[in-house]
């Protein structure tokens, strides 16, 4: 893909209460009758700290499915007349600028009251099913499975989830007596959504165990899904060390990242300008401050945007360098268009003036994770469409980690057992897949001649929202890297928003970007005397940059040329550009694409071949 650094949108880092997966759909209700009378409803509050932007969906014990769209500051009003209690919920959207997905749970007592949708009722609805809430949703009306939600079992939930977050909701000045699952609350106000800001949820669904955890210090409380309340007898707490103090900080890094991005309200600001405002060992995407500092002063692409959907993922305040936040943020144009997403990056507190700097994301390789999924005109003949997973590795500065990384392992699900190895290239540049001379692994595609992995459609969708993945370094020994080389462990995490579209979803209309047809001919007409296409596409995704490039090689596949150009779209997801080229009597093939981010970050590409 793009041979130069970009604020380019790319992977989530978002722990919320599941392995975060698409929404359920929606239908009539059942017409039986049941425990939903008529102008029946169920409202409460969608939020995981942040109000969730999307659609709550209610299923009802014999299958029957509604869905409304969440309003404002999470609200959310569903009908449940005619429906047969108990009921699952499902609420799909967005918060703080990532897709999360989370349930809840009610009983006929609950129809006209309230239920509240976040990452703590998505715990209590796993621990009554003893498997993910997810994985319960999908399968609420099928035999004995909503007999578990007897109103007696959900309440031992709910009380049982309480003790174990007791000390951080005193600590935060939550009442003793709330219930989680019904007490009304107002997002970005009351104390409970300030614990919702730093409770995290994840599971591990080999082991059937949820974690939970705060992002203020390191105790965590595991959670056995099959084990029910009843058998839990005096069950681990979480600490509530820093918790109170960590409001007030949280403050001050959202601060220090207005401060800098402010630096660019009216036009790009002079060195001296940022510099203060970072640590002296920064470091982004193997760059150190002085490089980074460079960089920015330069990046006409930040004057009026800003930071926003900051999500804290950690505030370390046993780091003896300097208490630190990572936290991920986006950044946008003064127009609302998402530039990229900054994921885990470092904001310190000085131990000296007690200031909080940037302190970047403290990576010794340029890194970039995506899912892909791309159509292909004029490649083995025809259009075809081609998904999987890519992986950009660059090393630019190999004195960050000593000059010893060799090659690097990626794992994670979609991948092979043993992982996809990536090999160090001699003379720099992007890293290829051993043996595959590509950034990416395709999981399946219906373009004839090309490999994949064959990966059927429903592998594919078993993929879940947020995985995570791993790139470990090694040296040339075949030795993991440490800390005595790298001033990292060597091992990078990172997550993916949402899994790559399955060659069923990407055969759907209006999936792609349309390329104009003036722009098409131009291309196909385009020979090696070179010259100028003025380049227009259509349905490009319009809250996210695109990107247009044109690449010429020779019979040997070996680069001639490549023109490369980010672009902002239109309100109505139009890009335009142009693309020139000098004369070349070596060319004898080229390719030309747009790629458009989508809602949840998966590159979305159109390619013509010639």
């Amino acid at each position: 893909m793009r041979s130069t650094r970009t604020w380019a949108l790319r992977g989530a880092t978002l722990v919320l209460a599941a392995s975060l997966a698409a929404c359920g759909g929606s239908g009539g209700g059942s017409s039986s009758p049941g425990d939903g009378a008529a102008g029946s409803q169920i409202t409460g509050v969608a939020a995981v700290g942040a109000p969730l932007v999307g659609t709550v969906t209610v299923k009802d014990a014999l299958g029957a499915i509604r869905s409304a769209e969440i309003g404002v500051n999470g609200s959310y009003s569903i009908d449940v007349s005619g429906m047969t209690a108990p009921f699952v919920f499902r609420a799909d959207g967005s918060a703080n600028g990532i897709h999360a997905t989370v349930h809840s749970i009610a009983t006929a007592a609950d129809v006209n009251g309230r239920i509240n949708i976040t990452q703590l009722t998505d715990l209590v609805v796993s621990n009554i099913a003893g498997q993910l809430a997810l994985n319960y949703f999908d399968k609420f009306e099928q035999a004995g499975n909503s007999g578990l939600a007897s109103k007696a079992q959900i309440d031992a939930e709910v009380a049982k989830l309480k003790e174990k977050l007791l000390p951080v909701l005193a600590a935060l000045g939550v009442d003793a007596a709330i219930d989680l699952l019904h007490t009304s609350f107002t997002p970005k106000s009351d104390a409970i959504d300030k614990a919702l800001d730093v409770i995290r949820v994840s599971y591990d669904t080999t082991a059937n165990v949820a974690t939970i955890s705060n992002v203020v210090n390191a105790v965590t409380v595991t959670d056995d899904l099959a084990v029910k309340a009843a058998a839990e007898t005096s069950p681990a707490t979480l600490s509530a060390t820093n918790v109170a103090s960590s409001a007030s900080d949280q403050d001050l890094v959202r601060q220090a990242l207005q401060a800098f991005i402010g630096k660019f309200a009216t036009g790009l600001p002079a060195s001296g300008d940022i510099t203060p405002l970072m640590t002296t060992n920064f470091l982004w995407a193997d760059m150190n401050r002085a490089t980074s500092v460079a960089e920015f002063t330069g990046m006409s692409s930040l004057v009026g945007a800003t930071f926003s959907d900051v999500q804290f993922r950690q505030i370390d305040y046993a780091n003896p360098s300097g208490v630190t936040a990572h936290v991920s943020f986006s950044i946008k144009t003064a127009q609302g268009v998402e530039l990229g997403r900054l994921d885990n990056w470092k904001v310190r507190k000085s131990p000296t003036d007690g200031i909080w700097r940037l302190h970047g994301d403290q990576r010794t390789l340029n890194l970039e994770w995506f899912a892909v999924t791309s159509q292909h005109h004029g490649l083995s003949g025809g259009t075809c469409v081609q998904t999987g997973l890519e992986f950009n590795i660059e090393n630019p500065n190999t004195a960050n980690d000593g000059g010893t990384v060799a090659y690097a392992i990626v794992t994670g699900p979609g991948l092979p057992p043993s992982g996809l190895r990536y090999d160090q290239p001699v003379l720099g540049g992007r890293w290829m897949i051993a043996g595959g001379g590509t950034e990416t692994y395709l999981l399946a595609t219906n373009c004839a001649g090309v490999t994949a992995a064959g990966l059927t459609d429903a592998q594919i969708a078993a993929i879940p929202d947020n995985a995570q993945y791993t790139v470990t370094t090694y040296d040339g020994s075949g030795t993991k890297l440490t800390p005595a080389s790298t001033p990292t462990d060597g091992v990078y995490r990172f997550k993916i928003e949402r899994r790559p579209l399955t060659l069923a979803e990407a055969g759907a209309a209006g999936v792609f970007p349309t390329i104009d047809p003036t722009t098409v001919g131009a291309f196909t007409a385009f020979g090696t005397g070179g010259g100028t296409i003025s380049f227009a596409a259509s349905n490009a995704y319009p809250w996210s940059q695109g990107y247009v490039q044109m690449r010429r090689t020779r019979s040997d596949f070996t680069l001639v040329d490549a023109v490369e150009e980010s672009v902002l779209p239109t309100t109505t997801g139009t890009v335009s550009t142009s693309l020139s080229f000098g004369s070349d009597a070596s060319v004898a093939k080229q390719v030309m694409w747009v790629e458009s981010p989508d809602a949840y970050r998966r590159n979305i590409q159109t390619y013509y071949h010639k």
